[in-house]
This record gives C-alpha cells, structure tokens and sequence, in this order.
C-alpha cells in the first residue's frame, strides 16, 4: 500500500524525538547497494527524518555522495544482521520507486528520503531527510519478544566497537563488548531456538573475535 510520505508519523505509529531502530539502504554512486542497522528520529512536526551515521562509515559516504535513500522498517532480527552483516539471514534489496537508493524487500514498510542538509558533529553526520514516498505492508503485529530487543541492544554496542578503537577509546570499547556479551547470554537464554539462537551465536562469535583484536 503507497501512502502520502507526510504522512510518516501517522501512518507508522511513530513520536516525535523517540530514538527508533530501522534499516538504512543508501546507494554509492556506482549504484552498489549497502544497508546498514541506523537509529532514527523525526523532528519538525514528524515531516524530517534525523540520522547520525559515523563519518567514516559507507552509509554516511553515500549519504553526502547521492543524497537520498530509503529507511526501513522490519523484524527486530534484521536489524541485527544489517548491523553486522553476520551471514545469518539474507537481505535482499530491490530498486526504490523515486529515488535513487535501494530497499528491503521484505521491509514492513519503506520510505524513500532525500537529503536536505548534512553536518559533522564531532564523529557524527547529522543528516535531516525529507520523506518523498512511502510503501507500507498489513500485517498483523508481533508479540513483544524480550530475547529480540537484547539481540538488538547487542547489535548497536558492537557496531560502535570498532568506530571508538579507531579513536582510541579502548576502555569505552571495551565496555561495549562487555555490556553485548551481557545480552547475548540473556537473548540466548529467553530466545527459544531457530533464528533467536543462530543470531545469539554468531553474536558470540563476533564478540570473541573482537576481544582478540582488542586484547586485554
């Protein structure tokens, strides 16, 4: 179903000023795809979308480069695999309808932005986006799932792990890997099997991984 882009707050149940968590697929300008786990907010009567990627990071080199690129909105578990790109679940994008970005194919909803301003603030680019479109499925919605929102939780602390140690903030790193590592046993333990389980351990394993780049 299309809906008008202003829309957004209305149609997505969304606040304004909440920190919410989607995916963000951008296009470079080669047209190569890249999709990464993005926190969002909207601002200004819920008729801009705020993201702040990390300077050095493809989404916001894209971002600067092309100008535009859709937000989307889906499961909690594919929020953990565009963080990490874990090998676990399999994102598949498609071209978007107005701008020249891609999108989930599997999104519970899409909205396609551009670009009106982008500013560094210290490691940060702040863009502000303006919805051009938006696409959205009915469906019925999911039970809250605890062992979900830690594998998120999880997901967000080891995005940043490797943005501090490149600035040095190794105790901050360090304090990540330790509050992830915290909430990978607690979404194990609550998650049941199947996908929960699959995406806990590749958690564990990238957790491992990171400690031995780190050190002690």
């Amino acid at each position: 179903m299309f809906a008008d882009p202003s829309e957004v707050a209305r149609v997505l149940g969304l606040e304004e000023r909440v920190h919410y968590e989607g995916v963000v697929v951008t296009n470079d300008r080669a047209g190569m795809p890249h999709v990464a786990a993005m926190g969002f907010r909207l601002e200004e009567g819920g008729g801009v979308i705020s993201l702040r990627p990390h300077v050095s990071s493809r989404t916001a080199r894209n971002l600067l480069d092309v100008m535009c690129g859709t937000l989307n909105i889906t499961p909690p578990e594919h929020i953990v695999e565009a963080a990490l790109d874990l090998g676990v679940l399999g994102l598949d994008v498609e071209a978007a309808t107005c701008v020249d970005a891609s999108s989930l194919v599997e999104a519970f909803a899409v909205v396609e932005f551009r670009v009106e301003s982008a500013a560094k603030e210290g490691v940060w680019l702040r863009a502000l986006c303006k919805p051009v479109a938006l696409r959205y499925a009915q469906v019925a919605p999911r039970p809250y799932s605890r062992a979900a929102g830690c594998l998120v939780e999880a997901a967000v602390h080891l995005s940043r792990v490797e943005p501090f140690v490149s600035m040095g903030w190794i105790g901050e790193a360090r304090r990540l890997l330790d509050e992830a590592s915290r909430l990978v046993e607690t979404a194990a333990r609550l998650g049941g099997g199947g996908v929960s389980l699959a995406l806990a351990e590749a958690l564990k394993a990238r957790i491992s991984s990171l400690r031995r780049r780190i050190g002690p």
